[in-house]
């Protein structure tokens, strides 16, 4: 009888850590994708835009960025190309390519030199201004403010 409710106990342990593991796990599974938005398409981005140490010239194509930095964004950006072209992505994380209304990141990759920089964007991007939050440390954002065709 002792060896009975001592497997009884046993067994009520058991299916009791079993219920927190579930109830756990259930609480820790993520829908790790990007949200949907219920809004049209934004237009590509066209024209030149200006911050303090950046200068964007999109050509309006969804693809190409003339880009023009500073001698200090050189410098932390470890002196990537400069005054070339770019070829761009807004993503959502490392989920891929996303539209700039919703995207956390602006990714320029340089063609011949296989240079990328991939930028953490402020969540006010829009087709008027860019907010970029990376690489300054400490920083107010860099934004990009669309100021010609």
């Amino acid at each position: 009888m002792l060896e009975s409710k001592r497997n009884n106990n046993m067994c009520k342990k058991f299916l009791c850590l079993m219920f927190i593991l579930i109830i756990l796990s259930a609480c820790t599974i993520s829908n790790d994708k990007p949200p949907e938005i219920n809004t049209p398409i934004p237009e590509n981005h066209l024209g030149t835009y200006i911050s303090e140490d950046i200068t964007f010239i999109f050509v309006g194509n969804g693809e190409t960025v003339s880009v023009e930095f500073s001698e200090r964004y050189l410098d932390l950006l470890e002196s990537p190309p400069n005054n070339t072209d770019y070829t761009y992505t807004f993503t959502w994380y490392d989920f891929g390519e996303y539209r700039y209304d919703g995207a956390t990141n602006l990714i320029l990759y340089h063609t011949d030199t296989k240079t990328s920089i991939n930028f953490s964007l402020d969540d006010s991007t829009s087709y008027e201004m860019i907010s970029i939050n990376f690489p300054i440390p400490d920083d107010e954002a860099q934004v990009l403010k669309r100021v010609s065709n």
